[in-house]
């Protein structure tokens, strides 16, 4: 702005002394003296001109620079529509990405019965441990359905309504679920802990055989329990702590979910668990080995 205020100084200045310079001049009149001061000026003369016209374009530009101004804001309104309606456009292609990507889960578990829904709220604290969904007891969910997406588990139904569910995710420090080691077969307890929840992970524990446990296994659901059916991907053990004599104490399992970008689930409202009780059904709200605490 400084720079701004020196310049138009300058250029006033400048302008002052030219039109003093070409007054004094015409001052003379038509004589020999005036043709002295002519020849003398006609230097001056031009000095003067390069003055006066940039200076005239400088004042023209500054008495338009409202228009500009105008013209400029206009421009940065129709880039902030153009932006915006490009972000529209990129959600819904995204949406129906993951619509597609949910019918696909469905149609691939036919064995079950499963109510798509979507997560319309969260928590109100940073470590996504509980979610609510838009569908509720009119459309068949009960507590303890479960929740997966198709990157594997989610969490279980903990409350209902007849248009709401909520959701305990897996990284919620009341939750648990059976897993096993996809590589080996073991089996153990993937559960929530409050040091992990934030990172969005949690640990396994009580490992059948901790000796086989290594940093990469993948765990899965051991279905043992009636709640969780077997083999639906939980996620990975990314670090193992041990004490000091080098047992066991617990794996660090990172989810396959990521649960600060949930959006569309599916609730799983029945399926068969009889493999362990002599192939009979369980209907859906008497599903066997139903205890507080997951531990499937």
């Amino acid at each position: 702005m400084s720079f701004l205020k020196n310049k138009i100084v300058k250029i006033t200045l400048a302008v002052i002394i030219a039109s003093a310079a070409l007054a004094v001049a015409a001052n003379f009149g038509n004589n020999p003296v005036q043709r002295v001061m002519n020849t003398a000026l006609t230097p001056i003369y031009g000095a003067i001109y390069d003055v006066i016209t940039p200076a005239r374009k400088f004042f023209g530009a500054v008495s338009k620079s409202g228009t500009y101004e105008k013209k400029i804001s206009e421009l940065e309104q129709q880039v902030t529509k153009l932006e915006t309606e490009n972000k529209s456009r990129e959600d819904y292609i995204a949406e129906n990405r993951r619509l597609k990507e949910l019918l696909d889960l469905k149609e691939g578990m036919s064995d079950y019965k499963t109510v798509s829904a979507r997560v319309v709220s969260y928590e109100p604290n940073s470590w996504y441990d509980t979610v609510m969904l838009d569908k509720g007891t009119n459309d068949g969910i009960e507590t303890d359905d479960v929740v997966i997406t198709k990157l594997g588990v989610a969490g279980k139904v903990i409350s209902t309504g007849t248009n709401w569910a909520k959701v305990s995710t897996i990284i919620n420090t009341a939750h648990s679920v059976g897993v096993k080691l996809s590589r080996t077969g073991d089996v153990g307890v993937a559960s929530g802990d409050a040091s992990l929840a934030k990172d969005k992970q949690c640990k396994l524990e009580y490992l059948s055989n901790d000796k086989n446990l290594i940093t990469g296994d993948i765990l899965v659901t051991s279905g043992l329990g009636g709640i969780y059916p077997p083999d639906l991907p939980v996620g990975k053990i990314i670090e193992i702590k041990s004490d000091s004599a080098g047992n066991l104490k617990y794996g660090v399992v990172e989810p396959n979910v990521d649960f600060s970008s949930l959006y569309e689930v599916l609730v799983i409202t029945y399926w068969d668990s009889g493999a362990g009780n002599d192939n009979i059904p369980v209907p859906h709200g008497q599903k066997t080995g139903d205890v507080q605490d997951e531990t499937d």
